[in-house]
């Protein structure tokens, strides 16, 4: 694979945080790749943030006698695969130099971006201690597309995650949306979109879930992911992007659904798959709640694999839609 970067001098400066560029150099990124190292190790009080933000209980996330009898340590939630390859912004020796995304590494025009979807696939947990590795790939860049935020390109990677013993941890496709805001109300044609999900059902088998979004779970929520992108917590930019107040970010939206799923299943749990669309901001002011419902059921290897399908809604429609695979013993 080829390989190039750009250095970031500070991602966490809006002004810098994606690579300008002409459409045709963003072209010829396709089959790029990068290598990241995790910052940290997976640890527990970075755990215990996280799973603060978003409620979650989950006894193999706190209880160290339970995780251990379990997995050998407290685990990590799935929702952290991400987390824990973002860079600090600074350090003694620096600022970082790369993007948390080769994504906004691409050099394409306009230097507005939001996050459209994701699709893992988990093979393992991430234990305390584990040392991740990140190995990211453009796999497209699409032609210029007008949607209802403006002109842009959507830009799909997938990123493999290993640990310190070289096995696999998680196959991770992202798409995100690299636009330059206007006045359109025209699309011109589809949306290629990240991975295809299945429309939620009405609720009906698993439990409603409700939770606040207030401007201080949107800082705990940026700060526990160490994601500054300035949406998720200045109001002035979030307004300017057109949102109705600063948002949760993508890797909230994870959690909670991998939450959503495991409060029903139990500790016992394993996400195996989860296929995540956003829709919506959700935004300080609103109010998630959950629908869900299980599509399928099979047994395989001693295991039962159950699909769910959810919404997240607020008042203002649909935030997000999720599929999910989870095995039980």
């Amino acid at each position: 694979m080829r390989q190039r970067t750009h250095r970031v001098e500070n991602y966490a400066d809006v002004s810098v945080y994606a690579v300008e560029g002409p459409a045709e150099e963003g072209d010829r990124w396709v089959d790029h790749e990068s290598v990241r190292v995790a910052p940290h190790p997976v640890n527990a009080a970075q755990i215990a943030y996280y799973c603060s933000a978003i409620e979650d209980a989950n006894e193999n996330y706190w209880d160290e006698e339970a995780a251990v009898r379990r997995h050998g340590s407290i685990i990590s939630p799935p929702g952290m695969l991400i987390v824990w390859g973002y860079p600090l912004p600074w350090t003694p020796s620096g600022k970082p130099a790369h993007s948390p995304f080769l994504s906004l590494e691409v050099p394409l025009p306009g230097r507005t971006l939001i996050n459209v979807g994701t699709d893992t696939t988990f093979h393992t947990v991430m234990r305390v201690g584990d040392q991740l590795t990140y190995r990211e790939r453009i796999t497209a860049v699409s032609r210029e597309k007008r949607t209802a935020l403006g002109r842009g390109h959507f830009v799909t990677s997938m990123t493999d995650v290993t640990n310190q013993d070289g096995m696999l941890v998680a196959v991770h496709e992202n798409v995100l949306y690299r636009y330059e805001a206007d006045e359109a109300d025209e699309a011109d044609g589809g949306d290629p979109s990240g991975p295809a999900v299945v429309e939620a059902p009405p609720p009906g088998d698993l439990p409603v879930i409700t939770m606040p979004v207030t401007v201080g779970r949107c800082v705990l929520d940026a700060a526990t992911t160490r994601d500054f992108f300035p949406g998720h917590h200045d109001r002035d930019y979030a307004h300017a992007q057109g949102a109705r107040d600063v948002y949760l970010n993508t890797m909230f939206y994870h959690g909670f659904v991998d939450r959503v799923v495991t409060d029903w299943a139990g500790p016992d749990a394993f996400i195996m798959r989860r296929a995540l669309r956003m829709l919506t901001p959700a935004c300080a002011g609103d109010t998630l709640t959950t629908s869900a419902a299980i599509v399928g059921k099979r047994e395989v290897d001693g295991r039962t694999l159950t699909d769910v399908e959810m919404a997240v809604h607020t008042a203002v429609g649909r935030a997000a839609v999720a599929s999910v695979t989870v095995a039980t013993v």
